[in-house]
């Protein structure tokens, strides 16, 4: 009743609109929700794409299209709201005690990617970064899938801040922005297991057709 009540009264002072768009909506029952357009355009699937290959995976859609354009014009704007847009179905679908890492960037801070970071905090939830980068790797758009195993061949380690932090039966998920060879992910999720931490699998925007 209450909160109806506070619905109400906020429709009436502020016009609530689509965090991606910018249209005008009819309800403030989800401030963070995409329209119903958005959703269409951009391919968001409601409990986020599923899939066990290359690793264990939940994503916001396919990376293509629009949804892919967003992508990179967020990493250039890094409109928080926007993003939280992009990911509402995968916050959805996360466990309250789930415990996010993001995958960190060999690049410096400066050009390094923000969207792992930035999706954590998106999906509001713990975050711990465990992970660090061992070695600099090269890019790896124009790699074939063995070269992108072997570039990432032992590229993280356990962070020496975080080694005695315990974690018990907290579920954990990397993330990251893309997935595509899967050889980033399955290298931070191995470095994890081996060191005693159970991962779920990996969050991220979009997955490559």
């Amino acid at each position: 009743m209450l909160t109806a009540l506070h619905d109400c009264l906020q429709d009436l002072f502020v016009v609530p609109s689509c965090p991606i768009c910018k249209k005008v909506i009819h309800t403030h029952q989800h401030a963070d929700q995409p329209c119903n357009d958005c959703t269409q355009k951009l391919g968001l699937m409601e409990r986020g794409l599923r899939g066990a290959t290359p690793v264990r995976f939940n994503a916001a859609g396919w990376y293509r299209g629009k949804l892919r354009r967003e992508i990179l014009r967020l990493k250039l704007n890094q409109d928080l709201s926007v993003l939280k847009a992009i990911t509402f179905a995968l916050r959805r679908t996360l466990p309250a005690k789930a415990l996010l890492v993001p995958i960190p960037s060999w690049k410096t801070q400066k050009r390094a990617n923000p969207l792992p970071a930035l999706i954590c905090l998106s999906l509001g939830r713990t975050t711990k970064t465990l992970l660090k980068r061992c070695r600099p790797t090269v890019g790896q758009h124009h790699l074939s899938r063995r070269q992108r195993l072997a570039n990432m061949q032992s590229a993280f380690a356990i962070n020496p801040d975080q080694q005695s932090w315990c974690v018990s039966e907290t579920p954990i998920w990397i993330v990251d922005d893309i997935l595509t060879s899967g050889a980033t992910a399955r290298e931070a999720l191995n470095t994890l297991k081996s060191a005693g931490f159970g991962v779920r699998g990996l969050i991220c925007l979009g997955r490559t057709p």
